[in-house]
């Protein structure tokens, strides 16, 4: 009977592979059968490595392929050992090593220790497995091969690890350099701290200085502020009463004007008749001097009677200009009397607004300076514990 797993290569093994992970042959025969039917096994079936004989469960021997076959090359071995039953074979009747039986839950890094134990002309000879009460055998090359895979798993899984250590100590680099890097700034944080602690120390200091100074000041200006106060009140007063004697005076002045005014416009009034008169007049001397040229008679008495009223016109006339010169200057002069006066009224009024207005702000400073001060004094109550928050 033969039962072989093939494709060895493409069997997955892991770290911890056993011999009973790898593929087997179990060929058994008999101490009784002829040699010529286990050569022509080993001709059908070309991987097998070797063949059992045994009785029952148990081993009589194994002898490999490779020395079935240089047992056959020597000389009459064909003809001595083919014909007969295996059981005459050295190898199996007086053998000098004997199989290595394992058993199938043996680690094939074990396996490979003991098989190489073995003397050298017995080191590449198949392993003889039990696994409960079945005997099969394994290739040694085939547990090289395994071998092999194994320790190329286990390299790779120390290269996957050496890898993972070397990604974990580069993490626990980052992290001690992350870790230094927030020691530097908690430490810059705390000098920090320190600093803005001494800063509001200092700031307290200067708080508390400020505090006094503006006590000072103020208790200063509220000294001179009454001081103002009082003689803004009497300087007030005073003002008070120019400006009214000023406004009396004014509308004094300004109530003369208007008689002057009036006074001016009746002399214009009367300028204006003699005007009038003067134009009758000269109208009649012309009249009488027509009558007489047309009559033809022209006395010497009315000649002169007429030149009279020509010369008493003419100088009416003068006298006219002259006084109607002299309402026009009067009447320039009196409009500049009512201009300054209503100035005058003007810029006293405005004085007068400008006091009262004065007088108001004094009053809202004094109101102010009152609230001030009692403001100033909770301020300073209040500066310490402030300062000593912050």
């Amino acid at each position: 009977m033969n039962e072989t797993l093939k494709g060895t290569s493409k069997v997955h093994l892991a770290a911890a592979t056993t011999l009973a992970d790898l593929p087997y042959f179990s060929y058994q025969v008999s101490p009784e059968t002829i040699a010529e039917e286990v050569a022509e096994q080993f001709q059908r079936d070309p991987e097998l490595p070797g063949v059992l004989v045994v009785v029952g469960d148990r081993v009589i021997g194994m002898i490999s392929k490779v020395k079935f076959f240089e047992r056959m090359s020597q000389q009459f071995g064909r003809d001595l050992y083919l014909p007969r039953p295996i059981k005459l074979m050295p190898e199996i009747a007086n053998p000098k090593v004997p199989p290595l039986v394992l058993m199938a839950r043996t680690p094939v890094e074990e396996a490979v220790e003991q098989a190489l134990n073995r003397p050298p002309a017995f080191v590449y000879e198949p392993i003889v497995v039990r696994t409960g009460k079945q005997l099969v055998l394994v290739d040694m090359r085939v547990v090289l091969i395994a071998q092999a895979q194994v320790l190329s798993r286990k390299n790779l899984f120390i290269q996957q690890q050496h890898l993972h250590t070397q990604q974990i100590l580069e993490s626990l680099r980052v992290e001690k350099e992350r870790n230094q890097d927030y020691a530097k700034r908690l430490e810059s944080e705390l000098t920090r701290t320190q600093q803005m602690n001494e800063a509001l120390e200092q700031q307290e200091r200067s708080v508390r200085e400020q505090a006094e100074r503006i006590a000072q000041l103020n208790q200063r200006f509220i000294s001179i502020s009454q001081v103002l106060s009082e003689r803004g009140q009497k300087a007030f007063q005073e003002t008070f009463t120019g400006v009214n004697q000023i406004t009396r005076h004014t509308a004094e002045v300004y109530r003369l004007s208007e008689r002057l005014k009036r006074d001016v416009e009746i002399i214009d009034q009367a300028t204006h008749q003699i005007a009038e008169i003067t134009r009758q007049v000269k109208h009649l001397a012309v009249q009488a001097g027509l009558i007489a040229s047309r009559s033809g008679q022209r006395t010497v008495g009315f000649d002169f009677i007429t030149e009279a009223i020509n010369k008493l016109a003419n100088q009416v006339v003068v006298a006219n200009q002259q006084v109607e010169e002299m309402a026009n200057h009067f009447r320039h002069h009196i409009r500049e009397v009512v201009q300054s006066t209503a100035s005058g009224e003007k810029i006293a009024r405005s004085l007068l607004s400008q006091v009262e207005t004065t007088q108001q702000a004094i009053q809202e400073l004094q109101t102010l300076l009152d609230a001030e001060g009692t403001a100033a004094a909770e301020t300073e109550k209040e500066v310490l514990p402030t300062a000593v928050v912050a």
